[in-house]
């Protein structure tokens, strides 16, 4: 796949970005405009030149609302609310606190104007959690009668609003959804402070119980999709909800963290090694962050999202976040998906099906298909269209 930048993970989120163009989430020539701008693994280059490019589309985006083009409004909204999120996407959350929820609160509220136009396509919701409420977007088929529903959940670092395109794509074949955001995603871990928890099967349940309160859900054909994290997050909740008709697991995530060990060093002994070696892990975690602006990248999201105060310490919780003896409690039918040049999480996917014994199938796509990406990212339609047969095929034509 053609590469954007030098930088591996810049060049990575611009073909996410250019991924989202095929439904009207970015735009082809604005993209590869600000691309073009963008200083070569500099973040404060890549925050400032997307926020120029998300203030100029949401300018764009007022007047035609105001001269009364409520179609224009509603496609440079979403392609605004996109950009605003990309911009904030490497600002240290900890130490810009201020600065990246201005930006993220722009996404929202240029979101908001999606959904508007949107009614009653695609509705508000909150769901009751834990003395306190998780947000989500429902999208409606049009009607009330009992449908199957899709509940479609991010990952590491992706929002609700980025879930649009498959949310989307389910109703366009008579399927609701649900986008939803867990602890540690989106707005959750940005308004509420609710860090990452590894027994995310008490995020779904909740979700669950509201969708069957819902007399548009046909509660016998309730799906969980999980993007990217999201690929450990849905078969370890699936393990324990036992109301889900099946599992969506891209990409398959077997081991969130372990799989980075020395290969000849066991999974338990390389997470004894960091607490042994606490201060000496941090310093030396630092220096690659100094000269690796992917794992700059990652370390300091993933403290972020954790709760924690340094490299280490996010490292050690994520022991916690593997699949190993769960595996087997997992009973609804269930596709594990992978790509070619998966390089987040390479052999993960494999792994995570071989240990399977529910129904099952293993979804590979290809380089030949331009979708070799972690998550499919710049094919999403083929992604989308492999996958939602999966589901209209295996799932939805027993029920």
């Amino acid at each position: 796949m053609k590469k954007f930048f030098k930088d591996t993970q810049f060049s990575f989120q611009a073909l996410r970005l250019l991924g989202e163009a095929v439904w009207g989430a970015a735009d082809i020539g604005e993209v590869l405009t600000t691309v073009n701008r963008i200083e070569d693994g500099n973040f404060e280059s890549w925050c400032l030149e997307w926020i120029k490019t998300a203030e100029r589309i949401e300018k764009f985006a007022k007047k035609c609302y105001s001269d009364g083009n409520t179609v224009s409004a509603e496609e440079a909204y979403l392609r605004a609310s996109n950009y605003y999120r990309t911009s904030e996407f490497y600002l240290d959350k900890n130490l810009e606190t201020r600065r990246s929820l201005e930006l993220y609160d722009k996404n929202l509220e240029c979101f908001s104007f999606v959904m508007k136009f949107n009614k009653p396509v695609i509705e508000a919701v909150r769901i009751s959690y834990e003395g306190t409420s998780l947000p989500g977007h429902f999208y409606k088929v049009a009607g009330n009668m009992p449908r199957p529903t899709l509940i479609a959940m991010t990952g590491f670092d992706g929002t609700k609003e980025e879930m649009y395109g498959v949310a989307m794509a389910a109703v366009k074949r008579g399927i609701n959804c649900i986008a939803i955001e867990g602890p540690g995603q989106g707005e959750v871990i940005r308004k509420k402070n609710l860090v990452f928890r590894p027994d995310y099967e008490n995020v779904i349940t909740p979700v669950v119980d509201y969708l069957v309160s819902r007399k548009e859900v046909d509660s016998n054909a309730i799906l969980l999709l999980g993007e990217s994290f999201g690929g450990y997050l849905a078969p370890r909740a699936a393990a324990f909800e036992n109301r889900l008709a099946a599992c969506i697991a891209n990409t398959g995530v077997f081991d969130f963290m372990g799989f980075r060990r020395p290969k000849d060093m066991k999974r338990g002994e390389a997470f004894k090694q960091i607490r042994d070696n606490f201060k000496s892990t941090n310093i030396e975690l630092k220096k690659i962050m100094e000269t690796n602006t992917e794992m700059r990248w990652a370390l300091t999201h993933g403290m972020y999202v954790f709760g924690v105060k340094s490299p280490a310490e996010f490292m050690i919780q994520c022991e916690e976040y593997w699949l190993q003896d769960i595996c087997d409690k997992i009973k609804c039918p269930t596709l594990i998906v992978d790509g070619e040049d998966e390089n987040m999480f390479p052999g993960q996917a494999k792994q995570l099906y071989d240990l399977l014994t529910c129904p099952k199938e293993y979804m590979m796509f290809t380089s030949e298909e331009g979708a070799e990406a972690h998550c499919q990212v710049g094919a999403k339609h083929i992604s989308n269209e492999r996958i939602f047969n999966w589901i209209e095929n295996v799932v939805l034509a027993h029920k």
